[in-house]
This record gives structure tokens, C-alpha cells and sequence, in this order.
């Protein structure tokens, strides 16, 4: 099991990292192509998660191309214009199809595999069980988010700003909160949309094991919001997980960083997704 980070920092390491590309993702955590030049880019994931427009398609094609060129480990997709684009392109890296809410079943990562996706991050609002089933009927690579805010919905609009415009108010800050009964939500705004995301820490350590079992590749750890000493913890208690941890060393993992930082279980231990009787 390899750990895959989603942060602005480059931690200690064999680990590998995910960026949102400038101008092709609506991640908060972005890098350009210029950047990409002076890196091991084999250790280095790319998300291309904006929804892809006719003026976006010639710096996609630039993009793909580039990327192509020196090898990055995989390209995370949104819009189906990256995988339409990378076929007619011969992109000979791999594709990982990331649309969250969607990715909830294997008959449909089977079918991406057949359309030559090499893996697929499993939504964050399916249960273990549910995960579980889904890597043992199909034969691609699955990710995981195990640890962080987890993404609640995304629009397209720029909410933050249009807000703000409204009540006649300048605003500074990339962060705001959203108040509901149930809670605060994260509001994160850039040039090309908006998102939200859990009030809560998602840390779903303690079903390590059970993820490996499954064959479970991949897990992703995101550190927005979180403290880099606190989250330099947690990435070592991660560390030690992976490495056949028992499930009882697992919870005292657990307990650990939640003396750090409050956690949940997120959706692992709750079904959201029913069907008609």
C-alpha cells in the first residue's frame, strides 16, 4: 500500500504527492508546468479537475502533451474531455478517474477500464463494506481518501466573490465557513469555482487492514487546514500503519492522533446510498 499526498508541502519521504495543475483544477493546492520542470515528476500525480470548456481545450491538449513528456505518475480526471483528449492524443500516462460523487459502483469502473482508465478514487461517501466490494470486482487501481477535510460539493460559480459583491463588501481571505445546524463548513473559492467541504477531519486509520485485504492500492491523505507539526504526526502514525499493523495497533494509532487533532469516520460507518424497494 502506497500513500499519496494531496498538500502544498513536499514532506520526508518515499511517498507520492497530488497537485491541482494552474489553470486546469479547481484544487487548492496548485503547481504549474513551469514548476513541474525542476521535479521528480515519476513521484508526482496531476489533477486536472475543472470542468473543461472550448477555450480551456487548447491548453488541456498543451498540457497533456507536456505532462506526457516528462512522465508525471498519473493524471487524475474530472471532465470527460481528458480522457476523449488523451486517446486522441496517444497519452501513454495513466488515468485515474476522479469524479467523487459518482465513483460508487464497479460495473462502472469496469466499464472506464475497458475505455483504458488505469484506476479510479473511490467516493468519499460510501461505506468500508461498499469500498470493499467495489475492489474485489474489478481490476484497476483504487484510491482512497483516508484522511482530511473531505470534499462536500463543488460549484462552477464563484460563490465567495458574487457574495461579497452582493453585500457590498471587499474580501481578502482564500477561507470562509458555512453555519448549519449541524455544524461549520469549509468554503474554498479560486478562479474557476467554488467548493465545499466537512465540517469534521475524515481519519479512517483504523481500516487500514481491511483496505489491504481488498487489495487496496492507494490511499490519499489531504493536510488543508491542518497544522504542519500536527499533520507531520499524523503522516508517521500512517507510516507505521501500513506496515502490518494489527487492528489493535491500529485503534491505539487512532486514539493517538485524535489527541492531536479531532477526527471522524466520515462515511466508512455510515450508508448514505439506498435503493428503491
Amino acid at each position: 500500500m502506497e500513500i499519496v499526498l494531496r498538500s502544498n508541502n513536499i514532506w520526508k519521504g518515499s511517498h507520492f504527492l497530488l497537485f491541482g495543475l494552474k489553470g486546469l483544477s479547481i484544487d487548492n493546492n496548485l503547481i504549474s508546468l513551469e514548476e513541474l520542470k525542476d521535479m521528480d515528476t515519476s513521484k508526482i500525480y496531476i489533477s486536472l479537475d475543472k470542468n473543461i470548456f472550448n477555450d480551456d481545450l487548447s491548453f488541456l491538449e498543451q498540457a497533456l502533451l507536456f505532462l506526457n513528456d516528462f512522465k508525471v505518475r498519473g493524471i487524475f480526471f474530472y471532465d470527460l474531455a481528458v480522457l476523449s483528449l488523451s486517446k486522441k492524443l496517444k497519452i501513454d500516462i495513466p488515468l485515474i478517474w476522479n469524479q467523487n460523487f459518482l465513483v460508487t459502483n464497479y460495473r462502472t469502473c469496469n466499464y472506464y477500464k475497458k475505455e483504458g482508465v488505469k484506476g479510479a478514487v473511490i467516493s468519499s461517501e460510501i461505506t468500508i463494506d461498499e469500498i470493499v466490494n467495489i475492489s474485489r470486482n474489478i481490476d484497476m487501481d483504487l484510491f482512497v481518501n483516508i484522511f482530511g477535510f473531505q470534499l462536500m460539493a463543488v460549484s462552477k460559480r464563484l460563490l465567495l466573490s458574487s457574495y461579497f459583491d452582493y453585500v457590498n463588501e471587499s474580501n481578502e481571505d482564500i477561507y470562509h465557513y458555512m453555519s448549519e445546524k449541524t455544524g461549520r463548513y469549509g468554503v474554498i473559492e479560486n478562479d474557476y469555482g467554488t467548493k465545499f467541504i466537512s465540517k469534521d477531519i475524515f481519519n479512517g486509520i483504523r481500516y487500514i487492514n481491511r483496505l489491504k485485504d481488498a487489495g487496496i492500492k492507494y490511499i490519499i491523505l489531504d493536510d488543508y487546514g491542518i497544522d504542519k507539526d500536527i499533520f507531520d504526526n499524523v503522516l508517521e502514525c500512517f507510516n507505521l500503519a501500513i506496515n502490518s499493523s494489527t487492528d489493535d495497533e491500529l485503534l491505539e494509532l487512532e486514539r493517538k492522533i485524535n489527541c492531536l487533532v479531532p477526527t471522524s469516520l466520515g462515511f466508512f460507518d455510515k450508508k448514505t446510498i439506498y435503493k428503491v424497494k
